[in-house]
């Protein structure tokens, strides 16, 4: 007896170890103990825009859950990290390795839209309000298809909530949301309708600007940026120091528009005084364009009869428009001088400029035109 009761353990306790289920590991706990190895890359806005392979660095099966409210951050500074809203799971055999693809929310809205060739880092369940978010977004998944980018914008940029229509059965849920959107930014909570046309109210405006601006003196600005109705939206830079010459800067400008608005901004670069130095028009036609300087090398030659103290080498178009002031020379002896000079503008190809030698005050002491030549640089 007694050995058929041994004989019966023997066969029942095998398949009972057989049939036990693996564990279930959180994504993030997993990465963080070094269970498993987590490679993400995204791309652009939308479904699927992130997708990440999860490496097992152990010798045993392990079971991963990917929850909702994950934080990838850009290994780009100038692009905007992504939170996720969807719930996974796999199972990834020994040393074995499997893919996700999640949609990422992108998380810092004057920041570019994720770009294919940069590798993005899990850092973990996202903070400042999002887990919730992400809970309900993973519960209404209609509602994160329409309007998930606005509402993870109105916790981490306060973009302005809008009313916004959903299908009858979807009407609580999103009712839910504008609440706790409300509680944690401030912000009154928009209007939810009830609708069947099965069409979102707003989408997402996204653009990627390019500032060139030739600054002819040293001189502090702002870099700011203005909806169509004159009204200032954001500030990128409150205080660009600004040096003689050419500067380029890029900004991503994204933005929750209605459905059918044909949106239009402007980027303006304002000085301490309040003046406009330069504006940039931006609407969906809006080419994402990155106009390079031309390169302008030239010889300036001149001769003094005696010495010239707190001189200035200054680049003028023929006109008298100061373009860009080169060079400050504190004391030049009399005699033949030569300064050898690389020039960059961004005025159209062909524009004719005068090198002058000038005093504090403006001056004439030398001059000489340069011919229109030059290169754009790449």
């Amino acid at each position: 007896m007694k050995q058929l009761f041994a004989l019966a353990l023997a066969i029942v306790f095998p398949c009972f170890a057989q049939a036990t289920p693996l564990p279930t590991l959180n994504l993030a706990e997993a990465a963080a103990r070094r269970v498993v190895a987590v490679a993400a890359r995204a791309n652009g806005l939308g479904p699927d825009n992130l997708q990440c392979t999860l490496t097992n660095l152990t010798d045993q099966p392990v079971q991963v859950r990917v929850p909702p409210g994950l934080h990838f951050a850009a290994g780009d500074p100038s692009l905007q990290d992504v939170f996720t809203f969807e719930e996974k799971q796999l199972v990834l055999a020994p040393r074995g390795r499997g893919t996700v693809r999640l949609w990422g929310f992108c998380m810092e809205q004057h920041d570019h839209a994720p770009a294919p060739s940069v590798a993005y880092e899990l850092r973990g369940l996202a903070g400042r309000g999002l887990q919730p978010l992400g809970d309900s977004l993973q519960k209404y998944p209609g509602l994160a298809s329409y309007y998930g980018q606005m509402f993870v914008w109105a916790i981490t940029d306060r973009e302005e909530l809008r009313d916004i229509s959903v299908a009858p059965a979807l009407v609580r849920g999103a009712t839910n949301v504008m609440r706790y959107l409300s509680r944690v930014t401030g912000q009154a909570a928009a209007r939810v309708r009830s609708s069947l046309d099965h069409r979102p109210s707003v989408r997402t405006f996204s653009k990627r600007v390019f500032i060139t601006y030739h600054s002819p003196v040293q001189q502090v600005a702002a870099l700011k940026v203005f909806g169509a109705d004159g009204r200032e939206r954001y500030t990128v830079a409150p205080r660009w120091a600004l040096l003689p010459g050419v500067m380029r800067y890029s900004l991503g400008l994204n933005a929750t528009v209605g459905i059918d608005e044909q949106p239009g901004f402007w980027v303006r670069l304002v000085d301490e005084q309040g003046r406009v130095l330069q504006e940039t028009k931006v609407t969906d036609a809006t080419p994402e364009v990155d106009a390079a300087p031309i390169k302008q090398a030239f010889a300036f030659r001149f001769s003094l009869d005696k010495p010239v103290r707190n001189a200035y080498l200054r680049m003028r178009l023929p006109d008298g428009t100061l373009v860009e002031e080169l060079k400050k020379l504190p004391f030049l002896p009399a005699g033949n001088h030569q300064y050898n000079w690389t020039f960059f503008h961004v005025r159209p190809a062909g524009t004719p400029f005068v090198a002058r030698l000038e005093t504090a005050d403006g001056t004439l002491l030398r001059e000489q035109a340069l011919g229109a030549t030059g290169a754009p640089v790449r």
